[in-house]
């Protein structure tokens, strides 16, 4: 009977040993179960977060695109307005410059006669009588290279304004080039279409022929307005060239390229 009873105790315990062993195997599945949720939570939370990050830098990157093509955008209107008005500017001096109008004051009766010192007229000749003998040292070997740049740079300002119209684009070094280059060339233009209006060559005539009347007067208005037309133009090349070396001179479809 001892034996028995010791028997079933020992069997009971049993029992409960393998219900407890059986409970902890049961209970593991469950805490890995819910430790795998919760890295699996914390991996979302952490892609969603680079993910708004991601959205955040795209439309911080989209928005300077933008704005550098609408910079681009006026930069470029800019530029054509400046070039408009540089190509009516050029066409003014070449107007001014090959037709000569000015006045000159006849020494004998003091009155005032038209001149009109077109390209033929810029070397004296005894057989034009429009000119007065007071004119025999006139040599304009200098209007001649003026008025060789006054027409290359409006041909060439013209030429890019078409290009513009056509939609083709011009690199930047290249406008910088024109831009800049041409600075020098009008304001020598300048200089000497203010210097040959005040008649240089009367001086030389007087002092030549040791005369002691020297009241003859003599102006050529047109060159005059030509000089400071000249100089007007040389303020928008350098205008240009400073626009499109700060502010850019990408073509349109360039910049529509690159925002796609």
């Amino acid at each position: 009977m001892k034996k028995q009873v010791t028997m079933d105790k020992e069997y009971c315990n049993m029992e409960k040993i393998v219900s407890k062993t059986a409970c902890k195997s049961s209970s593991v599945p469950a805490v890995a179960s819910s430790s795998k949720t919760k890295m699996e939570v914390t991996d979302r939370k952490v892609s969603t977060g680079t993910l708004n990050r991601l959205i955040l830098v795209a439309q911080a990157l989209e928005s300077e695109v933008e704005t550098r093509r609408n910079d681009d955008i006026s930069a470029i209107k800019i530029t054509f307005s400046i070039r408009v008005a540089n190509t009516i500017l050029l066409l003014l001096i070449n107007i001014l410059l090959f037709s000569g109008f000015g006045k000159y004051q006849v020494q004998k009766d003091g009155r005032y006669q038209d001149l009109m010192l077109t390209a033929d007229k810029w070397t004296y000749d005894s057989s034009n009588d429009e000119l007065p003998e007071t004119f025999v040292y006139l040599r304009l070997s200098g209007q001649y290279l003026s008025a060789c740049i006054t027409v290359f740079l409006l041909f060439s300002t013209f030429f890019l304004q078409l290009l513009h119209l056509c939609g083709i684009s011009i690199s930047r070094i290249t406008n910088m080039c024109y831009s800049f280059g041409a600075v020098p060339f009008t304001l020598f233009v300048f200089g000497l279409e203010m210097h040959y209006s005040t008649c240089p060559w009367l001086d030389e005539y007087f002092i030549s022929y040791s005369m002691s009347d020297m009241s003859s007067q003599c102006a050529i208005n047109g060159w005059a307005l030509a000089g400071i037309f000249s100089l007007l133009s040389c303020g928008l090349f350098v205008s240009e060239g400073i626009i499109t070396a700060f502010f850019g001179n990408s073509h349109v479809t360039e910049n529509k390229e690159t925002i796609v």
